[in-house]
């Protein structure tokens, strides 16, 4: 099989296990909090990713071929699980109040945050971006508002997570060179843990028996969704264009609205799946390198 069809098959499977996460999420917490919930499913990752670090830490699948620094890889751990920890438990939170399938449209608004928090940097927005984000905030208000002007607060709640991850994605890139990926996410994810379990420990009511209630959707976010889309997303974006893998992992928001619609009856109605349709769209067009496409068929011609 072709390399790059293999790694965007990869991104496909991925993006199935992403677009089921957050049915999992909205039914984990039938008997667990939203904080407890991000704990357990964080350290269950924790425990997966020390199992797949020694069982392929000398395997280029997932090593790094060159050398990377610790120091680094523990800082960029720490820096993202602080930022890791606010993204996921705003997103949890909002899964409270509002459906799976709108909670995975609204995250995917990241991907057009992300130029936008660029500009804080320095960076130029150009036109297309300017243009998909217009959109995305159309396609927001239509999904979201009801009758006046009021949003829905779950749905306000995940549109706060998704600005979060875009800065944890953006920390993350940063991160990315000269850094150990899975010793990284280890850190990431046990920072998010102890955070969320103090908190979860204060503020909510936590049961053994809620916990145990709770296993099935507890191990598939921290196994599945964590552990193995994080390495499917390693293994396939070293053989794969970034923006290509970017477009293809931006399906989940489709995955949990079918998901969301099958297993939990969350059905989405006419202004609903207009507004959605608005905001994938966007978030697809932003990704799209339309100028280099348009100079390469110039150049052909």
């Amino acid at each position: 099989m072709n390399r790059n069809l293999k790694a965007s098959l990869m991104l496909f499977i991925t993006a199935i296990i992403w677009g089921l996460a957050f049915v999992a999420q909205t039914a984990g917490m039938e008997h667990l909090g939203p904080f407890a919930f991000t704990s357990a499913r964080s350290f269950v990752a924790c425990v997966f990713l020390i199992v797949t670090y020694f069982i392929f830490k000398n395997s280029k699948v997932v090593a790094d071929i060159h050398s990377y620094s610790i120091r680094r890889t523990v800082k960029g751990g720490l820096i993202c699980g602080v930022a890791f920890t606010f993204s996921v438990n705003l997103q949890q939170i909002g899964l409270v109040y509002t459906t799976a399938g709108k909670a995975g449209f609204i995250t995917a608004l990241y991907i057009v945050f992300i130029p936008i928090i660029g500009l804080l940097f320095g960076k130029k927005l150009d036109k297309k971006l300017t243009l998909c984000i217009i959109t995305a905030m159309v396609g927001t208000y239509i999904m979201s508002v009801k009758g006046e002007f009021r949003i829905n607060k779950g749905d306000f709640i995940v549109f706060l997570s998704s600005i979060t991850f875009a800065i944890h994605l953006m920390l993350m890139a940063e991160f990315s060179k000269d850094t150990d990926s899975i010793i990284l996410s280890f850190i990431q994810f046990l920072v998010c843990g102890i955070i969320s379990g103090i908190i979860a420990y204060m503020g909510e009511d936590i049961k053994i028996e809620a916990i145990l209630k709770s296993y099935i959707t507890i191990l598939y976010v921290g196994i599945l969704s964590s552990g193995v889309g994080f390495t499917l997303q390693i293994i396939a974006l070293k053989d794969l264009d970034t923006v290509i893998a970017s477009m293809i992992t931006s399906l989940e928001s489709v995955f949990g609205a079918i998901f969301g619609w099958i297993l939990l009856n969350q059905a989405m109605n006419e202004r609903e799946i207009l507004g959605a349709f608005l905001i994938f769209l966007a978030t697809l067009f932003a990704q799209i390198p339309v100028e280099k496409l348009i100079r390469k068929k110039f150049k052909n011609s």
